[in-house]
């Protein structure tokens, strides 16, 4: 049977506050045992559990080199729907 801590101890053992303890339990993060309705505990699995779920690794970026020079052409449509290639536009 695994020891149950109290909410001092577990929060102590997470280098937390109580309060931010209170917190992770009341929106369901971490899993805790209600010997009353008052009375909160948590065993020393459920915390390991809760410490393995937030373990991240952080990746490098990834470098994006250029494919090499590409020219867009830009193209215009007329007034009629015909497109017209920006080379052969005429200046307004």
């Amino acid at each position: 049977m695994n020891i149950l801590l109290t909410e001092e101890e577990a929060a102590s053992r997470l280098r937390m506050s109580p309060r931010s303890l209170r917190d992770l339990r009341q929106h369901g993060r971490i899993r805790y045992v209600a010997i009353t309705a008052r009375k909160i505990a948590y065993r020393e699995d459920d915390l390991a559990e809760y410490v393995e779920a937030r373990v991240r690794v952080e990746t490098p970026p990834v470098e994006v080199k250029p494919q090499g020079k590409t020219r867009r052409r830009s193209i215009s449509a007329t007034p009629s729907g015909k497109v017209v290639p920006f080379t052969q536009r005429k200046k307004v």
